[in-house]
């Protein structure tokens, strides 16, 4: 049982840095170390890569994988205002949402959206998805939220916020947040989680 305690314990620590909730503060102090940006670059929310842990509604995948993706996007967009939240907590003069460029990536999800377990987006994938962006902006710092995994047995949404430099999509930081999901109706209880996540992540 002696033996099994630092194990437990490992597995515990190695657990809880897989999921730590990073902070704006951290972000833009490595931000700045790496670079001076005067202007920001929001591009809001990429629901691309997200997969949702409920099994009970996989049979549901074809018309969800199609309907919902846009509706988180507004949703967000409601409930993390750019003008009148965003650009206030990240404290950039020169702000800029720009939703848009990347709207049409953002909403193509996989048809198999819906699966039996949580979802992880690696490392490589996220940069690859930074670099594919067609945005038109050709310098600045850019901001992403991207999804990795609603998941139903938590009632939790799993959301990577990355910072990258626009001219050479370099992630500069990225930080995995943690939001809990409460709300009704497939729309507003993914999607709050989203909202949650950033608020923490903004509030440290």
């Amino acid at each position: 049982m002696k033996k099994l305690i630092p194990v437990i314990l490992l597995a515990i620590i190695t657990s809880g840095m897989v999921y730590a909730q990073g902070s704006l503060a951290d972000a833009l102090k490595e931000i700045k170390s790496k670079g001076n940006y005067d202007t920001l670059v929001y591009y809001g929310a990429d629901f691309s890569r997200v997969r949702i842990n409920d099994a009970p509604k996989i049979s549901k995948n074809d018309v969800y994988s199609k309907s919902y993706p846009s509706a988180w996007i507004q949703y967000v967009e409601k409930e993390l205002s750019p003008d009148l939240y965003v650009r206030n907590v990240l404290g950039y003069k020169n702000f800029l949402y720009r939703q848009g460029d990347i709207f049409e990536k953002s909403v193509a999800v996989n048809p198999r959206l819906i699966t039996s377990s949580d979802n992880a987006i690696p490392a490589d994938t996220l940069k690859a998805m930074v670099e594919k962006y067609k945005v038109h902006a050709k310098s600045g710092l850019g901001l992403v939220l991207i999804p990795e995994t609603f998941s139903k047995p938590q009632e939790t949404a799993y959301t990577w916020v990355v910072f990258f430099d626009i001219k050479s999509r370099m992630i500069l930081y990225k930080a995995k947040t943690i939001g809990a999901c409460a709300h009704m109706g497939y729309t507003a209880h993914w999607a709050s989680g989203v909202v949650e996540g950033f608020k923490k992540f903004a509030s440290h």
